[in-house]
Order: structure tokens, then C-alpha cells, then sequence
């Protein structure tokens, strides 16, 4: 996983600053405590599919996984985007497992917009 460029993270600050800026207007004006968007929030497109979600996490999760072999996959069948990483040692282990990181929720999605896109091309 390579980091975000400076124009990516520059892209991904003012997005996150805009959608804030606007959760917090709808905050004081409903009264409903809604979240505000964390990390650095980017478009993750894999073989033509594309998730949302903040790629600090995801690095993160990936940075963990260290001396594993992993695959990532993303699973669009229940309705939202879930980017699954199944992880394992060697392919006799019984020592594998797998993460699940899911969409962003609509109501953030809806605001964020100008978000960098990142492509992961598959081995």
C-alpha cells in the first residue's frame, strides 16, 4: 500500500473539512447527533469497483499485517461495498483470517465530494 500524494491528501483535507462543515449545520439544525467524517477519506477502485473509506485505516489495518501473505477483495453483493482482506502465513497454516472494512455511511458519502481516487490493480 503506497501513501497518499500531497495533492491526494490536499483533496482528501478539503473534502472532510467541506462535509464537517455541513454534518455540523445539520447537527444544530435537526438536534440528531450525527458523526463527523475521520481519517483521509478516498474513492478505493479495484478491478472497476469502488468503495469509499478512509485509506489512514486501511493502511493501518494493512501495516498490521505484517510477515502475512493478504488479498484483498471487494464485495458489492449486499447492497454496499465491503473491501474483505483475508490474511494467512503460509497456505498449509490454520492460522488465517480475514477483515471486513465497510462503505462509508450514506449521509457522509452524500457530502464528500472531489475525494482522490485510488486504484489497486490485482496480482
Amino acid at each position: 500500500m503506497r501513501p497518499l500524494t500531497l495533492d491526494e491528501k490536499a483533496l482528501s483535507k478539503a473534502a472532510k473539512q467541506r462535509a464537517n462543515k455541513q454534518l455540523q449545520a445539520q447537527r444544530r439544525k435537526i438536534g440528531v447527533r450525527i458523526r463527523d467524517v475521520k481519517g483521509e477519506p478516498v474513492i478505493l477502485e479495484i478491478e472497476g469497483r469502488s468503495i469509499t473509506l478512509n485509506y489512514e485505516m486501511l493502511r493501518r489495518f494493512i501495516r498490521s499485517l505484517k510477515n502475512r501473505h493478504w488479498n484483498m477483495s471487494l464485495d458489492i453483493s449486499t447492497g454496499s461495498s465491503v473491501l474483505v482482506i483475508s490474511h494467512h502465513i503460509d497456505l498449509w497454516s490454520k492460522d488465517r483470517g480475514y477483515i471486513e472494512l465497510y462503505d462509508l455511511p450514506a449521509y457522509q458519502k452524500e457530502l464528500l465530494t472531489e475525494l482522490p481516487v485510488i486504484e489497486i490493480e490485482r496480482n
